[in-house]
């Protein structure tokens, strides 16, 4: 394939991916604010299926752990999330959904997947394509220096 087959072929990679970005960004972002929340705050419900520390959590969202303070104090405010002591350190405290946050991030995850597929326009004969693809990327890891795959 000539050079400039290849370039062409990749910037289009690039911008499909980019839309896809801008896509899951809208979908998000709307679904927050009909609950009354931000995209970051809806992520945090997705991201909690086990209990996680602070630190963790802004690591996920590449930034200091003083900028999720905000965030995580509003969503323990609505009564979604809790702070607990990790019972290994109880220096540290950790996130944990409370049932309240586990039926809203049920609700929160089945309106993102119904919107994100029309968003996407995407068919249940792609599903498992989009599953290899996504997997594909979990196990590549991170690229972020010091940054591992989820487990």
């Amino acid at each position: 394939m000539p050079e400039a087959d290849a370039s062409q072929g990749l910037r289009q990679v690039v911008d499909g991916l980019l839309e896809l970005t801008r896509r899951t960004h809208e979908v998000m972002s709307s679904v927050a604010v009909r609950h009354d929340l931000t995209a970051p705050q809806v992520g945090l419900l997705r991201l909690l299926d086990e209990p996680i520390s602070m630190r963790a959590f802004a690591e996920e969202l590449a930034c200091d752990p003083s900028n999720v303070t905000g965030l995580v104090d509003r969503v323990e405010r609505l009564g979604l999330v809790e702070r607990v002591p990790d019972p290994d350190d109880r220096r540290i405290r950790m996130l944990t959904l409370t049932s309240k946050g586990r039926r809203l991030r049920e609700e929160v995850n089945r309106e993102v997947a119904r919107e994100l597929t029309s968003a996407l326009r995407l068919k249940p004969e792609d599903h498992d394509q989009v599953l290899r693809l996504t997997a594909n990327l979990r196990s590549a890891g991170d690229p972020r220096p010091g940054r591992h795959a989820a487990s």
